[in-house]
């Protein structure tokens, strides 16, 4: 841990310095051997105009070794509104199936608060084949496996999967074979979201149509000593000419939990890859291909407020151009949906905004479709909060610091800033010397306001030497209890703060000098100092020219 973390008080402000702090978008899951990604955001939260590109890094003592981290862009310049960037952790294939503590910090300077993640190495649960490709197939079946490999041991599954009712027809699930052998057993069987008597109750987060579902699991309720191969195999019919992701809609694997003794139940993280298949030609005689889409997830979503998503996508196919992005997420058992569409001669929106009912672990997918109507799917897992609570410093300006002569008028501004979702109240405090001179009420500061404490400070008569500023904001609180409620405090020293409420400002006042000619002019000792002294070497410039005009011409040789 830095010491930037165990130091409640941060310099700043004297010779252009500025704090920030780090924090990120959520953990990664990833399998062995494989890759996946964060977002690192790094918020100024002092000395705006002086802030420049801090280098990341990863601390990797406590990650599997051979584990590496790389940051796109390398550096990041503080913003107070938050500026991003792209941290990919790649395992190598000996990585074993844990959960791991990632710290981020930086340097130049180091941040008031690195961030910390969780890493977990995960199962992977993949369609097999990925592609099933072929301009001939437009009739007869297909089959497409479920397989699972870096898993620890596991005693029941359940999966959902998604494809297109207008190319495939689902006909049969076989799960003969399978992982968890012989034992195993069927508890719900469902197709399209229909009840039956193998689907008594069809799952709401996934079940619906175009989607084929299994939960299955051991009758002795035990692990499969076999946690690698195949789990299931599904058999569609080709109905139609297109393209049809077979997209794992819902994937989960189920620890053991022996019959009358189960007292928690957990779920084994795992990671899905995607399958298609596609009959089509896309141009050039090449077949079609799903497009890439991405997207990064914003900074501390919050129940019931708006949350903005951002998407990244492209076609693969010749010409192609994505005219489809249809976002879903799940709160609890709800499932809602926001799709843009292209008009005619518009371009689709890559933006969504929508508003989390629950707290919680919360799947968000985009997926997109091209001109081509392939389709692809991109989930990740976002952690939604009740509310956030963050007041800050977002800037603290001093005009003089350094050699600063008594009588000066010196001019302080501190800027608080509230980074939460609601209103809140403060205090802004300063204090020279431990004496408090200054405090003003920040009132009802709305979402990403800022709230000022200005002060003149008259050095009129007062010692030369370093005199010690403190700026403080009151924490939020809770009235009854006193409890901190803000999120974005830390154990120092035994005592939970916020670091970013205290700054430390240094001024150093100095022996005034002779005033020299500049007293005449009526101007106050700073600028009498400065005038003075060009004045003394405008004179003895020009008394040596004076010397030279009366020095006697040499005598003749």
């Amino acid at each position: 841990m830095s010491g930037a973390l165990l130091n409640p008080i941060a310099e700043v402000h004297a010779q252009g310095g500025f704090d920030y702090t780090l924090s990120n978008t959520g953990g990664v899951a990833l399998t062995p051997g494989n890759s996946g990604f964060t977002t690192i955001i790094a918020t100024l939260t002092s000395g705006s105009a002086t802030a420049t590109n801090v280098t990341l890094s990863c601390d990797l003592t406590n990650l599997p070794a051979g584990t590496t981290c790389a940051f796109l862009p390398s550096s990041v310049i503080p913003t107070p509104s938050g500026n991003a960037t792209k941290l990919t952790l790649t395992v190598p294939p000996t990585a074993p199936y844990s959960a791991f503590n990632v710290t981020v910090t930086g340097k130049n300077p180091a941040p008031i608060i690195p961030t910390i993640f969780v890493l977990t190495v995960a199962a992977k649960i993949a369609v097999n084949p990925t592609a099933t490709a072929n301009l001939s197939d437009t009739s007869g079946t297909i089959t497409v496996d479920l397989n699972v490999t870096y898993s620890p041991p596991f005693s029941g599954f359940i999966i959902g999967v998604f494809y297109n009712t207008s190319i495939l027809r689902f006909q049969g699930i076989d799960y003969s074979g399978g992982v968890l052998g012989n034992d195993a057993q069927v508890s719900a069987e469902c197709v399209d979201g229909l009840t039956s008597s193998q689907c008594a109750f069809p799952d709401p987060r996934f079940d619906a149509v175009g989607v084929v579902s299994l939960f299955l699991y051991t009758n002795s309720g035990e692990n499969t000593t076999t946690p690698t191969g195949k789990l299931f195999s599904v058999t569609f019919t080709v109905v139609g000419v297109g393209f049809s992701a077979i997209h794992l809609v819902h994937q989960e694997l189920q620890p053991a939990c022996p019959r009358n003794s189960c007292n928690t139940f957990n779920v084994v993280q795992s990671v899905g890859y995607d399958g298609y298949f596609t009959n089509k030609d896309c141009g050039g005689g090449n077949l079609c291909k799903p497009p890439v889409v991405s997207f990064v997830p914003p900074p501390r979503p919050t129940a019931n407020r708006k949350v903005s998503f951002n998407a990244t996508a492209a076609s693969q196919n010749l010409n192609g151009v994505i005219t489809e992005y249809n976002w879903t997420w799940r709160s609890g058992v709800d499932v809602h949906g926001y799709n843009s569409p292209s008009a005619v001669g518009l371009k689709p929106s890559t933006n969504a905004t929508f508003t989390f009912l629950n707290i919680g672990e919360t799947p968000v997918t985009i997926s997109v479709q091209d001109n081509y109507d392939a389709r692809a799917y991109y989930t990740l897992t976002i952690e939604v909060i009740r509310v956030w609570v963050d007041l800050g410093f977002a800037s603290l300006s001093i005009d003089h610091t350094v050699g600063v002569i008594p009588g000066t008028i010196i001019h302080i501004v501190a800027n608080a800033i509230n980074n939460g979702v609601n209103p809140e109240n403060s205090s802004l405090r300063l204090s020279i010397n431990n004496q408090n001179v200054a405090t003003e009420p920040v009132v009802n500061l709305g979402a990403s306001l800022e709230s000022s404490l200005s002060y003149e400070w008259n050095t009129a008569g007062l010692n030369p030497r370093v005199y010690r500023l403190d700026v403080g904001l009151d924490e939020v609180r809770n009235a009854t209890t006193n409890q901190i409620l803000e999120n974005d405090t830390a154990i120092i020293q035994g005592r939970l703060v916020d670091p970013n409420n205290a700054r430390v400002a240094f001024v150093q006042l100095i022996e005034p000098r002779s005033a020299g000619f500049g007293l005449f002019l009526g101007l106050n000792l700073p600028e009498t100092l400065g005038l003075g002294i060009v004045l003394i070497a405008v004179v003895v410039f020009v008394v040596g020219l004076v010397k030279k005009s009366r020095t006697p011409p040499p005598e003749p040789l």
